[in-house]
């Protein structure tokens, strides 16, 4: 129990463990991006491998919005949450560079499978023909 009288309102830190566990278990959240001034956020599936963020995204048309927001390097933030009542709620902040994968590189296939084992919807989609068009890219923690 908090000494924090408020923390029903404020939360409370959680553990390494707890954070872990959010990371592994949920497998999906916002990520935020900012170019020149302008904020992008967009909903991703994500796979977790005990220390760094994968997630893919796919072109979703002639001229996709998030492909101007994301470069190799750039800084961004992924929040990911699970709410399940008023004071029942955890959610975790990701901050750090983001950087593109190769489908040529032998660590592609890490790729695909840390997003196999806990992303939302990978298991299905990975047998589409979509997934010859997904760009990969894996987020460094610096900020937790």
């Amino acid at each position: 129990m908090s000494s924090n009288q408020y923390a029903q309102f404020s939360g409370v830190p959680m553990s390494s463990n707890d954070i872990d566990d959010l990371l592994t278990s949920q497998g999906y959240g916002i990520l935020s991006l900012c170019r020149e001034g302008t904020p992008y956020s967009i909903p991703i599936s994500f796979g977790y491998d005990g220390e760094d963020i994968y997630f893919g995204l796919l072109e979703d048309g002639p001229e996709p919005t998030k492909f101007a927001f994301i470069d190799d390097g750039a800084t961004a933030r992924l929040l990911v949450t699970d709410i399940r009542g008023r004071f029942d709620w955890r959610s975790i902040a990701i901050t750090g560079p983001v950087e593109e994968l190769d489908p040529d590189d032998p660590d592609w296939e890490h790729f695909i499978d840390t997003l196999a084992e806990n992303a939302w919807f990978m298991r299905a989609f990975e047998h589409s023909d979509a997934i010859e068009s997904i760009q990969g890219w894996k987020l460094q923690t610096d900020e937790l």
